[in-house]
């Protein structure tokens, strides 16, 4: 009597990603490629059971559709408004192009693309810009009209309504929320095809106002940190370093002995790409303190712990002390201050802070005693040229005894231009 033997195992089924249907034997073909040029991160149902037929439809997604910039059609396949079936007739008959056009020519109205434009950008944002972007954008769609196609609406005559009116209600920073707000929508439409290009509208400049913690407010702060956090937010509050540079920090990156320390931060925005940050003595003993207690060395990192722990941290403290709306980026405009205010040159402040632009690091000239107090000088070298409005017209004396107002132009005066006066 032979042996049973069992039959041959079948050979593997093509099934990278396999589609569950509606009864246990349906199985439908998933696309493999999950990321697609100028589309993203896609997995949908090919909506098919043959492997041949499967290959062949990623072929034109993956390939063919992109390389003729046919990226439209491949989000209206990820939108759901055209089928896979549909993508693959025309492309098989030569009809690619018009299957394009069509998709252009769809039309929407206002309100279905703001709610389509919304829930397209929630899962890309935090929920706070989410709720200022639905804010803006209700603010258009009431001003508009929901019924409005969305091509009409985002017309630049309507736009240039829309920023008039709401400067006439809001500030123009809130102005500047409301138009990022349907420049997210314009994205929306353009991708979509609902519009050709979207629309330039110039934004108002922003004011910028700078948050930074005062010396009462910065001593009850760190006496509420705890301690495993402590010398990570004494280091930001007196070097004005960003978080994420810290949180790279290596101790190889330290630089100096007991007398003078530096930390070399490997930053891109400067022009050799690293730069050398000043460590004030206060700070370098509690970096060597932390070093040597939690037995670090070579290319440890000096701060191992999450962002979304320091944060939380900060908030912790920020609310037991009672400081609000401050973040963890507002240390480094609380060092930047405290360095203008003490006088350092804008020059090495610009350096310390990383700046690539000195006009980044004038907006702290405000604090700097060598520039808060100048408008005097300014009156007085109008006077003496005749161009200010008091004397604008009026011969001016060259006697020695002519006073400019009620202070006489003597050596002292120009001389204390660079003290501070």
């Amino acid at each position: 009597m032979r042996a049973f033997e069992l039959p041959p195992a079948p050979p593997p089924v093509f099934q990278p990603h396999r589609f569950e249907g509606g009864r246990p034997h349906e199985h439908h073909y998933d696309n493999t490629k999950r990321w697609y040029p100028g589309v993203g991160k896609m997995e949908k149902s090919l909506h098919t059971r043959s492997k041949a037929r499967a290959e062949h439809l990623e072929r034109i997604l993956v390939g063919a559709l992109p390389s003729q910039g046919h990226t439209d059609v491949l989000r209206a396949f990820e939108s759901g408004t055209v089928s896979i079936h549909r993508i693959a007739e025309c492309w098989e008959s030569g009809r690619i192009h018009d299957l394009a056009q069509d998709l252009r020519t769809d039309s929407m109205t206002l309100g279905g693309a703001v709610d389509a434009a919304l829930a397209w950008k929630e899962r890309d944002v935090a929920e706070s810009t989410h709720e200022r972007y639905t804010t803006g954008v209700e603010h258009f769609k009431a001003h508009v009209g929901a019924e409005v196609d969305v091509a009409d609406a985002l017309l630049v005559d309507r736009l240039q309504s829309f920023k008039a009116a709401r400067l006439k209600e809001v500030s123009k920073n809130t102005v500047n929320n409301d138009l990022g707000a349907v420049s997210v929508l314009a994205s929306y439409a353009e991708m979509k095809g609902l519009i050709a290009e979207r629309p330039r509208i110039k934004r108002y400049g922003y004011t910028t106002r700078i948050k930074y913690l005062e010396k009462a407010d910065i001593a009850a702060y760190m006496a509420a940190i705890r301690r495993p956090f402590r010398c990570q937010q004494l280091l930001l509050l007196s070097t004005g370093m960003r978080l994420g540079e810290s949180e790279v920090l290596r101790v190889c990156d330290v630089r100096g002995g007991y007398s003078e320390m530096r930390l070399s931060i490997r930053d891109s925005k400067t022009e050799t790409g690293v730069r050398s940050v000043f460590v004030p003595p206060w700070v370098a003993e509690a970096l060597r303190s932390h070093i040597e207690g939690d037995g670090l060395s070579g290319t440890d990192r000096l701060f191992n712990v999450k962002r979304r722990t320091v944060q939380a941290e900060h908030d912790r403290a920020c609310g037991l002390v009672g400081i609000y709306e401050c973040t963890i980026h507002d240390h480094r405009h609380t060092a930047a201050v405290a360095l203008a205010r003490a006088g350092i040159p804008l020059q090495i402040l610009q350096r310390q802070l990383g700046h690539k632009h000195i006009e980044m690091t004038m907006k702290y000239a405000t604090f700097h005693p060598d520039y808060a107090d100048v408008a005097p000088h300014f009156e007085r070298m109008g006077r003496i040229l005749g161009l200010c409005s008091s004397t604008v017209g009026d011969d001016v004396k060259e006697s020695s005894g002519d006073t400019l107002g009620d202070t006489p132009l003597l050596e002292g005066d120009v001389a204390g231009v660079g003290k501070g006066h």
